[in-house]
């Protein structure tokens, strides 16, 4: 769906591209605008119908959901979703974490590491500290790169 470039730093508010120069925000997508959009891109023209069907809601909850006017559909939901639409890993993250922004939580593919693990213990000290100003944006960046170095992407 969403084509990245290799150096491209993926973020919530959109692709901070390093090789094009300028910033790309999609600082208020929410998980509905995004699900729509991938349905009404996707060549088989599916409906809200079709797609209600497929994951097991009624049209009115999808089409709320995609109106913004309902909280997202849980992880099952998502994963029948990414699935049935060949999502990348990419987009498939963006969906979880778009769901866990409209519903103020984890998103959902990452809770148990991040609350019941050591490395979720490390990910929220440095997020605390990156909060508290000792950690920034070029931090951040230089990390993800060393990340990437390794095959971790």
């Amino acid at each position: 769906m969403t084509e990245y470039n290799s150096n491209d730093i993926i973020s919530l508010n959109g692709v901070i591209s390093e090789t094009g120069g300028e910033e790309v925000r999609e600082k208020y997508l929410r998980f509905g605008d995004f699900i729509k959009k991938i349905r009404q891109e996707d060549p088989r023209e599916l409906t809200l119908k079709d797609v209600s069907k497929l994951l097991g809601i009624s049209l009115s909850f999808l089409s709320d959901i995609e109106n913004n006017r309902r909280k997202p559909f849980d992880k099952e939901k998502i994963e029948i979703f990414a699935k049935e639409f060949n999502l990348s890993d990419e987009d498939k993250a963006k969906l979880y974490d778009l769901a866990a922004r409209d519903r103020g939580e984890i998103p959902s593919d990452i809770e148990d590491i991040m609350m019941y693990s050591e490395v979720g213990d490390m990910a929220r000290f440095a997020l605390r500290q990156s909060n508290a100003g000792k950690i920034n944006e070029e931090d951040w960046k230089k990390f993800i790169r060393e990340i990437e170095s390794k095959g971790g992407k």
